[in-house]
C-alpha cells in the first residue's frame, strides 16, 4: 500500500486523480460505464473510493488498458 494511507482510508475522487494520474472526469466515465474502480455513494453527490480496492485496481493488469499508470508498482 502506498505511503501515509490507512487500510480502509476513504478517497475522493480527487485524491485518486492525484495519486494515479487520472482526472477525476475519467473517473466519472468509468463509473457511469461501470468499469472503474470499486466506489461507495454517500449522498447524491458524494462519492469516496476506498484505499486498499483502488491500489488493487490500479495494479491489476486486467485493467491496464484503461489507465497509464504502472501495473505492479
Amino acid at each position: 500500500m502506498k505511503a501515509g494511507l490507512m487500510v480502509g482510508a476513504m478517497m475522493t475522487p480527487k485524491d485518486v486523480a492525484g495519486m494515479y494520474g487520472v482526472t477525476s472526469q475519467e473517473l466519472a466515465q468509468w463509473r457511469r460505464a461501470n468499469v472503474g474502480p470499486p466506489y461507495f455513494m454517500l449522498g447524491r453527490n458524494t462519492v469516496r473510493y476506498d484505499a486498499g480496492d483502488i491500489e488493487d485496481w490500479f495494479n491489476d493488469p486486467a485493467n491496464g488498458y484503461l489507465h497509464d499508470y504502472p501495473v505492479g508498482r
